[in-house]
């Protein structure tokens, strides 16, 4: 289950003058949880009940919430293109790599740069970026070029400006919405996000049957068009304070590590949700080919059952909005449980349980995410927000190309049947692996 999608598993130069940030506390003795300072709670100007008086945070849930809509087609589209033009699950599986690679190779730089750079203008250039990208897939299918040539070109850039905009997004909210507010502010981002996949895998599979997979993909560059124009009607820059002095990005990006290797309800939440990302990275690509291939369904259903899936997550998203789940470590095993029962319950069963099971895992993967991420944020000072998140995504998404090769493997040589049996065997007994640590049950936000 990662932050970025349903199930796969979840933006300048630096500036020249810097003023003096006084150091964190040393990471061995910092709380468990940080308390909201007022100068937090009063950064946007609104209490927790006004973040729909909060200008900025509205104009960046709209944007986000369009460019989503594109994200969710693609995802769908993408798949089933170099299905078609391969006929091959390792190929399926190499795109996968391609995608979650610079996670590992550029993830922790990002969040040095994303606790000196300016968060707004990196989300921006990188929607400008992912724009003109993306726009080369659906050009290439209409010219008749090398068109998976051009997916294996661009997939590797366009995630570096995907990871450049995960460290500047995760970085700002905070300061977009103030300390008080994050909890809520991610369930409502996450509720809107899910609403574009409510509707876009299932548009996405009808579009792929009628104008090619091709033609649709076009959607998501336009939509990464129409989140870059939202970001430039934001006022606030969302920039992290500043330091006199300068100090090497190496040693910023040590300075995150060790402070997720020294927390230790961090890292114990960190470690179930690097392991779940990486058994749940393969999964869309699997699914398409076990709906597609082991059972001759086509892409409709692809889309039905993603569509489904979006569903539930809308569900969850507003369910964690209202009730806010502090116990965030149980609510993760759950996860870890549902998810695993929901594979099975895709196996060989009729379209309409297929659908239930795919809203329940939504359900509960909302629920799942927008604790972890919550509990992530509160857990990091202003000063590491952006490195924190780098490190915890270089792992989680990362290792995620272990999870999509061996997927893409997997279908090549058992099947897309067995493929999704080994899913769900996986993430149960990983669930009951995590339960017997009690930092992990233990893990919960502050009251």
């Amino acid at each position: 289950m990662t932050a970025s999608s349903p199930p796969t598993a979840p933006p300048e130069g630096p500036p020249s003058d810097r003023t003096h940030v006084p150091a964190p506390a040393p990471v061995d003795q910092l709380p468990d949880a940080l308390p909201a300072s007022a100068a937090d709670r009063e950064a946007d100007g609104a209490p927790p009940t006004e973040l729909r008086r909060n200008r900025d945070f509205l104009i960046v849930l709209v944007g986000q919430g369009i460019s989503s809509f594109g994200d969710s087609i693609t995802n769908t589209a993408l798949p089933i293109l170099v299905l078609l033009l391969t006929g091959s699950g390792f190929a399926m599986g190499v795109v996968g790599v391609l995608t979650t690679l610079p996670d590992l190779i550029i993830g922790l730089p990002a969040g040095a740069f994303a606790d000196r750079w300016d968060r707004r203008k990196m989300m921006l250039g990188s929607d400008l970026g992912r724009a003109i990208l993306t726009a080369a897939v659906p050009l290439s299918v209409a010219l008749g070029g090398p068109t998976m040539a051009v997916i294996l070109l661009v997939t590797f850039p366009l995630n570096v400006l995907r990871v450049l905009w995960l460290a500047g997004y995760t970085a700002a909210v905070p300061g977009l919405v103030g300390r008080d507010q994050v909890p809520r502010a991610n369930a409502i981002f996450e509720a809107v996000f899910n609403i574009g996949w409510v509707v876009g895998p299932a548009l996405a599979g009808l579009l792929a049957a009628t104008i090619g997979p091709g033609a649709t993909i076009a959607i998501d560059a336009a939509t990464f068009a129409l989140s870059a124009l939202a970001l430039l009607l934001v006022r606030r820059p969302l920039r992290p304070e500043a330091r006199a002095e300068p100090t090497h990005i190496l040693a910023d990006v040590r300075e995150g590590i060790r402070f997720v290797a020294h927390q230790p309800t961090l890292r114990a939440v960190l470690a179930l949700w690097t392991t779940t990302s990486v058994i749940t990275a393969g999964f869309t690509a699997v699914l398409i080919y076990y709906v597609t291939i082991d059972r001759g369904l086509g892409e409709a259903v692809v889309g039905l059952v993603l569509s489904a899936f979006a569903v539930g997550s809308l569900s969850g998203s507003i369910l964690a909005a209202r009730l806010a789940p502090k116990a965030v470590g149980r609510v993760m095993l759950v996860g870890a449980f549902a998810f695993g029962g929901a594979t099975f319950l895709l196996i060989g069963t009729p379209v309409p349980v297929m659908v239930l099971a795919a809203f329940g895992a939504g359900v509960i993967n909302a629920n799942v995410l927008v604790a972890y991420i919550s509990l992530r944020t509160l857990l990091s000072p202003d000063a590491l927000l952006g490195r924190v998140g780098a490190t915890a995504r270089t792992l989680s998404v990362g290792l995620s190309p272990i999870g999509s090769l061996s997927a893409g493997l997997a279908l090549d040589a058992i099947g897309g049947t067995a493929t999704m049996v080994a899913i769900g065997t996986l993430l149960v007994l990983v669930g009951g692996i995590f339960a017997l640590r009690p930092a992990v049950r233990r893990a919960r936000l502050a009251a």
